[in-house]
Parts: C-alpha cells; structure tokens; sequence
C-alpha cells in the first residue's frame, strides 16, 4: 500500500482547493486513478456526497452520458439511468453521486499528528477553509498553528481570523493552497507551510516531518510531484511524491549499489559484501522501515537478484 499514499496525498491536496471539494464520479473510474481515489475512501477522506451527478458515463457501453436517478423499490431507494444504447442501466452509488473530498478530515489528521489532540480539538474558524489545530511551542515561542485550503479566494477573511486567533507573528498556516499565489496578497506576510512539503500519509492519517525547518527559515516552498532518486547522494533521500524520505545508511548504500548498477540485476551476495552484512540476510528485516522507498524503487526475484525500477533509471544521478 506505500507507493500509493503520494499520489493519494497528492489528489486529496488538488481536490481540496477545488469549489466544493467534489470530485465526479467518471473522474474516479476514467482516470487510471481508481486505486487511488478508493484509498482516500477508504481512510475516510473522501465519502460519497448526497448529490447525483448531473450526467455519468453509461458503465456498461461507456458511450454516451446518461443521467442517474433515484427509484424506489418497496422500502428500498436504488438508482438508474436510461442510456439509449443499452437502455435502464443499475448504478452503484459509486458511479451515481459525487465524491466528497473532507478538509475537516485533514485538519483532525494534522491536530493527531502534530500531538494537539490530548489538548486542543479543532476548531473550524473560517467556515470550509481554515480550521485552528492548537497551540505547540517551538525555540521558546508559543506558535498558533492551522490548517488551510482554498485561501486565495478567501484572503481578507482568513487574514481577519488570523489576527483574531493567534498572537502578533506567531501563527503558522499548513495549506494545500498554491503558496506563490498567496505571496502578494494579504496572506503574503503569513507563514505558510505546504502540506506536501511537510505531511505523508501513512496508514490512513499523517505523518509530519521537517516544520521547524520553515519556522526557522530554512526550508523552500517548492513543491513538486517528483519521484525519484535524484538527491540520494547529495542529501540521501528518496523524492517520492514530491515528500523527501530520510534513508538509513544501510538503506542508502543498498539502493546506491542498484543505482551505480544502472539497472542491471544485482545478485543479494553483492549487496551483502557492500552492506557487510551476512549473504543469508533477510530483505524484509532491510525493508521493514523504507516499505514505501523499496516498493517505489526497488524490484527483485525468487532467485535472489535486484535492480531498480525502469521507471526511474533517467531521473537518478543527476
């Protein structure tokens, strides 16, 4: 399940700065994306909202736009469309009503994981788009910390709300807005914190790493979609999503050995001389900490042999 935490953090981000937070149900089964946005579902950020769609792709031609509806079977409410090819067609609620994205869902995510909950519950201060997760200090100085989307839209307001919450300079902002958007206007002044920059979705809520980096300055705002091994050498982390992941040392001369192998296969007799560990090792006791990094990267056979996945071979190194 750990490559699709990224891609899934990474759709949930793109929806959530969408009017409505919706997302049409042939966006899910059209998309290539099913997977993805069926996680979201299951971990309880999307949900199926009340309301049909106003036209879907008929499932079973997928020719023609049909129009669902509700019908009522005894004390049973079913829904069904009239495609002109293949007349009344069931529909699953599934392919009939529009997706849910929940920004609340995240707000109580960031407060669990940035250790808030024990003391503060959220609290929802500008209606759909900010929401206040508590109060943590950082170097001495007691910081204000919320959750944001769709800011650009709302700028005077959330501006208003966050001088009213927090004291002079010391709130912080974890947003899925475009943070470059926001830079000349009223929310310019803020500190504002990409959720992908700092956040990964792990077993259906978040981990947070890296925040005190932009409070004190340090880190950029850039956010990408990039997978790959790019800055393994230089910075020793894995790209995947966009979000760095810190290797281990053991895990960073494994995946350095597949790299300078350029996708050759590698047989685990090498990897053990370069890990200097036994040639009997097990590869689960290696990938238990980095399941995400070696199920992203890595590919393997029964005989003992690995290589890096061909999809990031042009990306590494450079």
């Amino acid at each position: 399940m750990g490559p699709i935490n990224a891609p899934a953090l990474a759709e949930l981000s793109r929806l959530l700065e969408q009017p409505g937070h919706h997302l049409l149900p042939d966006a899910v089964w059209v998309s290539g994306q099913a997977e993805v946005f069926k996680h979201l579902r299951d971990v309880q950020a999307l949900s199926l909202g009340p309301e049909l769609a106003d036209g879907v792709l008929c499932p079973d031609c997928m020719c023609g736009a049909i129009q669902p509806e509700q019908v009522a079977y005894g004390s049973q409410i079913e829904l069904r469309a009239y495609c002109g090819e293949c007349g009344w067609v069931p529909l699953a609620k599934e392919r009939a009503r529009l997706w849910q994205a929940s920004p609340a869902k995240v707000a109580d995510w960031l407060n669990a994981s940035l250790g808030l909950r024990s003391r503060y519950q959220v609290t929802e201060i500008v209606n759909g788009v900010l929401w206040h997760l508590g109060e943590r200090e950082y170097k001495r100085h007691r910081h204000s910390l919320f959750f944001g989307c769709q800011l650009a839209a709302n700028q005077a307001e959330v501006d208003k709300a966050l001088d009213k919450a927090s004291a002079p300079g010391m709130d912080l902002t974890i947003t899925t807005s475009d943070i470059e958007v926001l830079q000349p206007g009223r929310l310019g002044r803020r500190l504002l914190v990409p959720l992908r920059a700092v956040a990964q979705l792990r077993k259906g809520s978040l981990v947070i790493e890296n925040l005190e980096a932009y409070i004190d300055g340090l880190a950029p705002v850039v956010v990408s979609d990039e997978t790959s091994l790019r800055l393994l050498e230089t910075k020793r982390v894995a790209l995947i999503g966009g979000a760095e992941v810190s290797l281990s040392p053991q895990v960073f001369k494994f995946l350095k050995v597949l790299l300078d192998a350029e996708g050759d296969e590698v047989h685990k007799r090498l990897l053990a001389k370069a890990l200097e560990i036994p040639e009997n090792f097990k590869f689960a006791n290696i990938k238990k900490r980095h399941a995400e990094v070696f199920e992203t990267f890595v590919q393997s056979d029964q005989k003992g042999y690995y290589w890096l996945h061909p999809d990031y071979l042009l990306s590494e190194g450079g």
